[in-house]
């Protein structure tokens, strides 16, 4: 106690050395921990689900996506076999226009999902039931579960919330269940607002090629997770024998909950994060290793009187020791109030642009003060070596005779001061230089010429209610009457509507056969990816046309079929040949559909910085293949994109007031919003760097100030003696 005393009167006397040791200790174990933080939300924190040993996530796995989705034909065949298994349950991204009488519509971030998915997760509703098994058919659907969030968001907490009644794309549906605030802990679902049974068409329910349904299993008690996962990747192998087309070139395999949040492909950069801010740590225990060196040099003569009266070895150590100790202890409680702040941060950066957070909740549980324990036990023993060391080698003859409080160091001190300081900054170079470039990545990626042109135009997503469009003629006709008002707004140049607007990241893979050629063995056919496009789609979106014709009105339900490939699909299919008037047809069908190649366009690239680039792209007319589901492009001239968004809105409502229009925004915006989480960490490797090279510029000031401070007195001599300032 009396070393602790006596550390604690020997910080107070020198405030501005204290200041700046527990400042940098602060930032530099507060930076660490919070990347810590990250690693503990998304790998090592447990899933907060009941019998979580048993849950885990189905994918099948695809070139393109290693966590791909199932078609619902798929899931069903699952369904009926799982006495091999468990339970499955599902769940499909599907936004809703929701309303009441009174309020505008407005979309809300939804889900379809089958009746069992909330009993699969083991979480029942706060208020109000859940779905019943048979309202997971079509035509008992109409029911709703909303979260905690959006209850009191939207609905002001209203206690008599269970039966009340909204419209959901103009359709009546009834709110019967309200989850419990926690159920935002299912990272996976934590930004959903509203949940509906799943309600499969009988043309889904026929579907292969739709893979947009995701799986959650739960295994019996009685099924270890090696049966489990052999009877998941046996279904998957079934499945590409039956249906070639669809499956070929797939498998399917299980993860574990807890190992599902983050995928494998992103667990290198979380270890970089944290790598990189052990450097700033590094920076920090080299600061005060520095600063704490020229604190003990200048009580040089204090630890030698200690010895000279008789002090052994550890009782001159000790106040050394305890100093340390203080230091980092005052550092790490300094550590905590940045790292909350940092969790708040990254908590609202890491979500997606427009969603309600990233699900993953970024606190101080047992591992991360563990862990912020260990660096501030490892600062001490770091920055404490340097001065301990000094002591051990001080000469208590020449310290004694000196006559001064303090004594200047030995050229193996300055040595290793200069290596310090020298280490510091190259660290912070390297983080400088590190930062800069993935930065500068970022930029050429979302600046890049993807094959089409994002300036001047406007995107957002449409979604036709199917009570209100049935049939391909109702979505034909509302699309065809909102690109004749919208081209006729002041400042528009052109509008279209799509599957998809041109990333080409997640979009759909169909194989084709070429008349004239040997058939393919079954699933080996050529596959692209497929776009339905309405007339004017190339001049709107701004993808060049090489050859032969872009769609018009002609091109209709009832036309010949035709088609446009890219580029790279003409040239592998074709090589030096003409592809315009072949034939394709689509593989796998009862029936083969011949279609016409009436023209080639330019590559498109994937706006995605993490997926690769499909090199086959074939467009077909939206007329002869409608959905409801669409994406809106309008070209602007002469006017900001921003400027044009609520005319569009305005314009598309009055066609149908109770269809928003989600996402509408300029395209720019929206592939900003693609590699969103690449500019989050680009943000966070900036941080760091410009943190270390403060950190070693703080560094090299107190250590400086610390010498001046020291020799004062020669100074003093100095200008005695007649030198010049």
């Amino acid at each position: 106690m009396n070393d602790l005393r006596f550390a604690v009167k020997s910080l107070a006397r020198t405030p501005g050395f204290t200041l700046i040791a527990i400042v940098t200790l602060g930032l530099g174990i507060g930076a660490n921990t919070s990347m810590f933080s990250i690693l503990n939300g998304y790998m090592l924190r447990p899933a907060p689900y009941a019998d979580r040993e048993h849950l885990e996530r189905i994918y099948r796995t695809t070139r393109q996506e290693r966590r791909g989705g199932i078609s619902p034909a798929d899931y069903l065949d699952l369904k009926s076999q799982m006495s091999g298994y468990g339970e499955i349950a599902t769940y499909a991204d599907s936004d809703m226009s929701l309303s009441e009488a009174g309020k505008p519509a407005e979309m809300a971030s939804g889900l379809r999902v089958s009746a069992n998915l909330f009993a699969t997760l083991g979480t029942l509703p706060e208020k109000g039931r859940s779905f019943r098994p048979d309202e997971d058919s079509l035509g008992n659907h109409r029911v709703l579960v909303i979260s905690h969030r959006y209850w009191q968001n939207r609905f002001g907490g209203d206690a008599q919330i269970v039966g009340r009644k909204v419209r959901v794309h103009g359709e009546p549906y009834e709110i019967v269940g309200v989850l419990p605030a926690s159920f935002s802990d299912w990272r996976h679902l934590s930004s959903v607002d509203v949940f509906r049974p799943l309600g499969l068409t009988e043309k889904e329910i026929r579907d292969r090629n739709s893979t947009r349904l995701r799986l959650v299993g739960r295994r019996s008690d009685t099924v270890p997770r090696a049966q489990a996962e052999a009877f998941i990747a046996s279904f998957g192998r079934g499945l590409a024998r039956d249906f070639p087309a669809a499956h070929a070139e797939s498998t399917w395999r299980t993860v574990p909950i807890d190992d599902s949040f983050i995928d494998k492909d992103d667990q290198p950069i979380i270890g970089m994060l944290i790598g990189l801010s052990g450097f700033v740590v590094l920076i920090a225990c080299s600061n005060l290793a520095n600063l704490l060196l020229a604190r003990t040099m200048g009580r040089a003569r204090e630890f030698a009187v200690r010895s000279a009266i008789g002090g052994s070895r550890s009782q001159v150590l000790r106040p050394l020791v305890a100093e340390a100790l203080l230091l980092a202890l005052a550092g790490g409680l300094c550590a905590v109030i940045v790292a909350l702040w940092t969790f708040d941060w990254f908590a609202v950066a890491s979500a997606e642009p427009g969603g309600n957070g990233v699900g993953v909740n970024f606190t101080l549980d047992w591992r991360v003060l563990g862990w912020m324990f260990g660096a501030c036990v490892f600062t001490a023993l770091a920055f404490g070596v340097a001065p301990a060391h000094f002591v051990h080698r001080l000469d208590l003859n020449s310290t004694l005779k000196s006559g001064s409080r303090g004594t200047t160091a030995d050229r193996g001190h300055r040595r290793f001061r200069h290596v310090l300081i020298v280490g510091q900054f190259a660290l912070a170079m390297v983080l400088l230089a590190g930062a800069a470039l993935f930065v500068r990545g970022i930029h050429e990626i979302n600046n890049r010429r993807h094959g089409w042109q994002s300036d001047q135009l406007v995107t957002g997503t449409v979604v036709l209610p199917a009570g209100t469009y049935p049939g391909d003629k109702q979505i034909t006709d509302f699309q065809r009457r909102a690109l004749e008002r919208l081209e006729g707004l002041p400042g528009v140049v052109s509008a279209s509507v799509s599957y998809s607007m041109p990333f080409f990241g997640l979009a759909e893979s169909r194989r084709y056969l070429v008349a004239g050629r040997e058939t393919p063995q079954p699933g080996h056919e050529p596959a692209a990816v497929i776009n339905g496009v309405s007339p004017h789609y190339f001049e709107t979106v701004g993808t060049r046309l090489l050859s032969g014709r872009a769609f018009n009105e002609a091109d209709t339900a009832t036309s010949p079929r035709v088609f446009i490939i890219n580029q790279g699909m003409a040239r592998g299919l074709f090589a030096d040949e003409n592809p315009i008037g072949r034939r394709i047809a689509q593989a796998g069908g009862k029936t083969l559909e011949w279609g016409e190649i009436v023209g080639v366009a330019s590559d498109v690239e994937s706006v995605f910085a993490n997926r690769v680039t499909v090199a086959y792209q074939l467009y077909q007319p939206m007329a002869q293949e409608p959905r409801p589901g669409s994406e809106l492009a309008v070209r602007t001239a002469g006017v900001a994109p921003s400027m044009l968004v609520d005319g569009i809105r305005t314009t598309v409502a009055s066609l149908d007031a109770d269809l928003p229009v989600r996402k509408l925004q300029p395209a720019a915006t929206t592939i900003a919003w693609a590699n969103y989480q690449d500019g989050v960490l680009g943000s966070v490797l900036s941080a760091l760097a410009v943190l270390g090279l403060g950190l070693a510029s703080l560094g090299v000031y107190g250590v400086v100030a610390r010498t001046v401070a020291q020799r004062t007195g020669e100074f003093g001599i100095r200008l005695a003696l007649g030198a010049q300032g």
